[in-house]
């Protein structure tokens, strides 16, 4: 039979790979979303950067929970509270000035 510490360290191994993989895949987004806030459009570039803001916030928080870096948990939430923050402030901001 498979001992406990056996099966403990397999679900390490496996978490984090799986966090690794994820991180990558973060990264692809992240990417996407630096094209979309490359672009010229004011809504287009909003989407990329907040797309960008919460795929950066994500990442820390990742790595927070891998790598133990306590500042990398108060960034992410940070990122990620004022990142949503601000894109609905913008968002009613250019609301208004398209119905005037």
């Amino acid at each position: 039979m498979i001992d406990a510490l056996v099966l403990e360290k397999i679900a390490d191994l496996t978490f984090f790979f799986g966090a690794f993989i994820f991180m990558i895949a973060t990264a692809f987004a992240g990417l996407g979303a630096l094209r979309l806030a490359l672009k010229g459009e004011a809504v287009t570039s909003l989407m990329g950067v907040s797309s960008l803001t919460t795929a950066a916030g994500v990442s820390l928080y990742i790595i927070q929970i891998i790598f133990g870096v306590e500042f990398a948990r108060d960034t992410a939430i940070a990122l990620l509270i004022l990142g949503s923050v601000g894109t609905i402030i913008f968002a009613r901001l250019f609301r208004m000035e398209e119905g005037e």
